[in-house]
């Protein structure tokens, strides 16, 4: 069994996500251009703007999918709640 087939899906989809909230604000070529204007903003100032938010949001969606993922690890191998550090096995200090 190879080592990918063992990474899990939640690890993927936040891979891939966090790849698009970097590469798609890098491409000139989605934002060069003048028009459509917001407000009087061109189009360059609004849509990096809203890339602001929207890595935000892209981030947060990463953080809860590889924070569920890696708590059902520890509960899995019985290392207790990352939430709460206190709980831990017997042998584990």
């Amino acid at each position: 069994m190879s080592r990918l087939s063992a990474v899990k899906p939640a690890y993927w989809i936040s891979g891939v996500l966090l790849a698009i909230a970097v590469v798609v604000p890098l491409l000139v070529s989605t934002y060069a251009k003048n028009e459509p204007r917001l407000w009087g903003f061109p189009f360059f100032y609004w849509y990096q703007f809203l890339w602001v938010f929207l890595s935000a949001i892209l981030v947060s969606i990463c953080f809860r999918l590889v924070s569920t993922e890696e708590r059902k690890r520890r509960a899995a191998e019985g290392l207790g709640n990352p939430d709460n550090p206190g709980t831990v096995k017997e042998g584990d200090q």
